[in-house]
C-alpha cells in the first residue's frame, strides 16, 4: 500500500479520483507478497500491481459506480505461473474508490501511522470508516457505516485486528451483508541490543524480510527513545549479557506492545527476570519476554540463530504455533 499512497493522496488534493484494489481473501497460488495494491487513476495511468497483472482485466471492471466492490479472481496453474504466482488460485478483490475514503487515512499511511479501513461492499449507504492509531493507541475514527451499531462494531474488529501486529484483511457476514476489516502497518522495526556475529545476521535476515534495522552494542538515552516509539509490528531482541545494558532495555521494551526477545541460556533468562522483578515488574508482563528467543530448529551458527528468531518473530505476530504444515489442516499461507 505505502507505494500508492502518495500518488493516490495528490490524485485527491487534485480533485481528482481513483479506484484501489487489493487482496481481501486468498485460497490458493503459493507464497504471495504481502500489501500489493493496484490503483487505476482517472487518467488511465496505472500506479503499483496486484496479481502481476493477471487479474487486471477483472479488477478493472469493478467499482467504476463509486461503491465498494467485491469481486473474486480466478487463475489457472498455467496463468498463475506466468503472472509469477506458485499455482492457480482464487483472489477476493476489493475495489474502493479513493475519495470514498476519509482522507485522514491516506495521511495517515503517508506519515507511517498505523490504520485499519472497514468496509461494507455492495451497501446502499455509507459504506466506508477509519480508524487511525494515535500517539496514545487509542483508535480515531472517521466516516461511518451508517449506523452507531455498525461503526463500533467495525472499531472493536479493527483494534483486534491492529493489536496483531501486521497487515490484514478479514471478512465477515454481519447484519446488512458483508464488513471487511483491512489492517495497514507500517514496515517492521526490529531493534537488537547487542553486537557480535548474531546481531549482524540478525540484520541480513531484517534485509531480506524488508524490515527497518537499528543495532546498538549499549543502552542510552538516544535508543530508549527508539524502543519508546515501537509498535506492535515491531521487535526488540536483546543478546546484550550486561545487567547494564539487558536490563533497562528490557524494561523499555515491555512497556510498548512489540515483540521482546532476549538471548541467553535459561539461568541468564532466570537472573534477567529476577532484576526486572526488583524494578517492580510483574509476572504477566514478564511473560511476555520471548526468552531464550528463537524457534527451536536446532540452530547453530549465528545465521541459522538469526533464522529461528526471525521466523518466531513472525510467528508470535501472525498467532501461529509454528508446527510443521504437513501436521496441521488450517490454510498454510498467513
Amino acid at each position: 500500500m505505502q507505494a500508492v499512497v502518495p500518488r493516490v493522496l495528490a490524485e485527491i488534493e487534485a480533485g481528482r479520483g481513483a479506484r484501489v484494489a487489493r487482496v481481501v481473501r486468498f485460497s490458493g497460488f503459493g507464497g504471495r507478497r504481502a500489501g500489493e495494491v493496484r490503483a487505476l487513476l482517472d487518467d488511465g495511468t496505472v500506479v503499483g500491481s496486484l496479481l502481476g497483472g493477471a487479474g487486471d482485466e477483472t479488477i478493472d471492471s469493478a467499482g467504476r459506480d463509486g461503491s465498494a466492490t467485491l469481486v473474486d479472481v480466478v487463475l489457472g496453474d498455467a496463468d498463475a505461473i506466468a503472472a509469477g504466482l506458485g499455482c492457480g488460485g482464487l483472489a477476493t478483490v476489493l475495489v474502493t474508490e479513493a475519495r470514498a475514503v476519509p482522507r485522514e487515512f491516506w495521511a495517515a499511511l503517508a506519515s507511517g501511522r498505523p490504520a485499519a479501513l472497514a468496509s461494507r461492499p455492495g451497501a446502499s449507504g455509507p459504506d466506508v470508516i477509519a480508524f487511525v492509531e494515535t500517539a496514545a493507541r487509542s483508535l480515531d475514527s472517521y466516516g461511518s457505516l451508517g449506523d452507531a451499531a455498525s461503526d463500533e462494531n467495525a472499531g472493536t474488529e479493527a483494534k483486534k485486528a491492529l493489536r496483531q501486529g501486521r497487515d490484514s484483511a478479514t471478512m465477515a457476514e454481519v447484519a446488512g451483508g458483508m464488513l471487511v476489516v483491512e489492517t495497514f502497518l507500517p514496515v517492521t522495526s526490529l531493534l537488537v541490543v547487542g553486537e557480535g556475529g548474531i546481531a549482524v545476521a540478525l540484520g541480513a535476515q531484517a534485509s531480506y524480510l524488508g524490515w527497518s534495522f537499528v543495532s546498538d552494542p549499549g543502552w542510552s538515552p538516544e535508543l530508549a527513545k527508539k524502543v519508546a516509539s515501537l509498535g506492535a509490528a515491531d521487535a526488540v531482541v536483546v543478546l546484550s549479557h550486561d545487567p547494564e545494558v539487558d536490563t533497562p532495555a528490557l524494561a523499555a521494551a515491555l512497556a510498548t506492545p512489540c515483540f521482546v526477545g532476549a538471548l541467553g541460556s535459561r539461568h541468564t533468562q532466570s537472573a534477567r527476570r529476577e532484576r526486572l522483578r526488583a524494578l517492580g515488574l510483574d509476572e504477566e508482563t514478564l511473560a511476555r519476554i520471548h526468552g531464550p528467543v528463537g524457534l527451536d530448529l536446532g540452530a547453530r551458527t549465528p545465521e541459522e540463530t538469526a533464522l529461528a528468531v526471525a521466523a518466531e518473530i513472525l510467528a508470535t505476530r501472525s498467532g501461529r504455533t509454528a508446527s510443521c504444515l504437513r501436521d496441521s489442516d488450517g490454510p498454510i499461507n498467513g
